[in-house]
């Protein structure tokens, strides 16, 4: 250590993503995008997952997919959500980009020069539709299911892309969206189409802070009353195909309500992901397969998840073929991760299948040279086997 505490040793970066970028015909400029893959994602690997395509993204990245990998990784046993590729869209013109229609109106009710640029909503949407989004598909192991996730400026086009263009996501998650945009002009377009919304098999979350320190004539207030009344037009074409969801946050701001909204947001586009106690394999497959008719690809738990399952019906319910179960399965959907092998191992070792826990201990060790416990199994099963009965 140096006389002032600090190390000279340099630290390994963490790594979250990478960033990449494309050129854009529509867009006649190069347009960057940063990725985050969740942890089990591996280029050899059949596992598919669904994409969140976020607004905002050079705002937004870091904290979005740290709420993606936490609800959905199966860390301390939490899995709320399915594992998810994040595709951030960092801005360039993030007026012209965000904004559905050309208006110089700012929130006040006055000229802002700013927004001399607005209007290029349609021809973002179309950049994500006809270049981004086939371009994410063919380079990484993705779903067809997808959510479409924005705050302010960027809500509001996520509502626009529900009304305009449907076909593109499966889930919509508006945070405090500045639904007053251009004289409610959203409003309007979904009161006329609310026959149309009501077939769509969509989830739309809308979240507005409500912090009530704010002062009367606080411009704000005007996104708060533009809001409601677009969730009360919605609320006539709620049906069990078009779910909307509405929360408020008493306590944030427009600042600070996006880590809560997105947290609350997913739990509420992937309703029914989640479950609580124990369940059998078959009734785990059986609930993901017909929640993933809704989302339009066939979304599989995460491996922390199963392996946790796994351990529940070996040590909790203590039913060893049922743990079994869950392991194989989870080596099926990630052949190439040592935890599996390994826990698939160790339910062996606990039926007293000893060949079949040192295959399993082997290939756990293959795969990953450092496992000290596989390596150390394998020695104490070899010296069992060794050993002459008494």
């Amino acid at each position: 250590m140096t006389s002032s505490g600090k190390s000279k040793k340099k630290g390994q970066a963490i790594d979250i993503g990478k960033k990449y970028s494309i050129g854009s015909k529509i867009l006649k400029e190069e347009r960057p995008y940063w990725v985050y893959l969740p942890n089990s994602y591996d280029e050899g690997s059949k596992q598919r997952y669904p994409v969140l395509y976020l607004l905002d993204g050079d705002a937004h990245f870091q904290s979005t997919s740290g709420v993606v990998q936490f609800m959905s990784s199966g860390i301390n046993g939490n899995c709320q959500t399915p594992e998810m590729i994040v595709v951030a869209i960092p801005n360039t013109n993030r007026t012209r980009d965000l904004t559905p229609t050309h208006s110089k109106i700012g929130i006040s009710g006055n000229e802002e020069a700013f927004l001399e640029s607005s209007g290029g909503g349609d021809a973002f949407l179309k950049f994500i539709r006809d270049e981004l989004i086939p371009l994410i598909d063919s380079t990484f192991h993705t779903l067809p299911s997808r959510v479409l996730v924005g705050h302010s400026l960027g809500g509001l086009l996520v509502i626009h892309a529900l009304l305009e263009e449907s076909d593109m996501f499966h889930g919509y998650i508006a945070i405090d969206p500045s639904l007053w945009w251009n004289n409610q002009l959203l409003a309007h377009i979904a009161e006329k189409k609310i026959g149309t919304i009501r077939k769509l098999r969509k989830s739309l979350y809308i979240s507005s802070a409500n912090s009530p320190k704010i002062l009367s004539n606080d411009p704000i207030v005007k996104m708060r009353k533009a809001i409601r009344k677009f969730v009360k037009t919605l609320d006539a074409a709620r049906t069990k195909e078009f779910r909307l969801g509405f929360q408020y946050f008493n306590s944030e701001d427009h600042g600070s309500v996006p880590l809560l909204s997105l947290y609350h947001g997913l739990l509420f586009v992937f309703e029914g992901f989640k479950h609580v106690g124990v369940e059998s394999l078959p009734a785990m497959k059986t609930r993901l397969h017909r929640l993933s008719k809704r989302w339009g690809g066939d979304i599989l738990p995460s491996e922390g998840h199963v392996n946790n399952m796994g351990y529940k019906m070996l040590y909790l319910v203590k039913d060893v073929k049922k743990a079994l179960e869950f392991f194989e399965y989870n080596i099926s959907n990630f052949p190439k991760s040592a935890n599996a092998c390994d826990s698939l191992a160790e339910a062996y070792m606990i039926k007293g299948d000893k060949a079949q826990a040192i295959k399993n201990y082997k290939k756990s060790l293959k795969l990953d040279p450092n496992n000290q416990n596989a390596a150390r199994m394998i020695r104490e099963l070899k010296e069992k086997n060794e050993t002459p009965d008494a």
